[in-house]
């Protein structure tokens, strides 16, 4: 890469058509100004006429690869925006791009369309929006039945023959829960959901092990 090279793909960036880059276009930049650096510090004199061309070809470099890169950003942008709103999806150029440009590309596309599908067709097609606040409401019913349920059955003993409140209490401990907990299996294969302030009667292991971690208090624990 050299100045000649450089200035000449700034031109081509200039037009409004997707080109291709040397797929280490970047790295090759890196060591043209890398080399100029050494030039500049074998010079050792910052005031002297080498130095100060030097330096302006530096910075010229600089300039002109930070517009490379504004400019092939806008142009991969802009394509991204026009496939999330057009009903045919179009990959032109696609294949000029650099591997980190192909990933803004699709990056911003997904982005775009997750914002159109949650701003923008609610409006836009109200029925849907209809549908699915229905679908929303039921699911959540459901969740809630569940839940109920579960709550239900972790507040009921189970049932044991023969035997008598002694040997239950020795199995199950009454704690107070102190916070909203996930579903638990516990060690009688029922299925636990706690909230804060439930008091529960748990198998001893379940809820000796949620008083160690501060989420239960123990109510009759001898």
């Amino acid at each position: 890469m050299d100045r000649t090279e450089l200035k000449s793909i700034l031109r081509q960036e200039n037009s409004s058509s997707l080109n291709s880059l040397p797929y280490d276009f970047y790295e090759k930049v890196d060591e043209y100004i890398r080399e100029l650096e050494e030039e500049i510090k074998k010079i050792n004199n910052p005031r002297s006429v080498e130095s100060k061309i030097l330096e302006d070809e530096m910075q010229s470099a600089l300039n002109d690869v930070e517009t490379i890169f504004i400019r092939r950003i806008r142009k991969i942008t802009s394509r991204a925006t026009s496939n999330a709103f057009s009903n045919i999806s179009s990959r032109q150029d696609l294949d000029k791009l650099l591997e980190s440009e192909r990933k803004v590309f699709e990056a911003t596309l997904s982005a775009i369309q997750i914002a159109r599908s949650e701003l923008l067709e609610p409006i836009m097609n109200p029925q849907d929006r209809q549908d699915k606040g229905f679908a929303k409401e039921s699911i959540i019913s459901e969740k809630a039945d569940e839940e109920e349920k579960n709550r239900t059955i972790s507040q009921e003993l189970p049932a044991e023959e023969e035997t008598g409140k002694n040997n239950i209490s020795k199995e199950y401990f009454v704690v107070r829960i102190l916070k909203d907990l996930p579903t638990i299996k516990a060690m009688d294969n029922l299925n636990y959901t706690l909230a804060a302030e439930d008091v529960v009667v748990l198998p001893s292991m379940n809820a000796q092990g949620l008083v160690k971690r501060g989420a239960a208090y123990p109510i009759n624990q001898e």
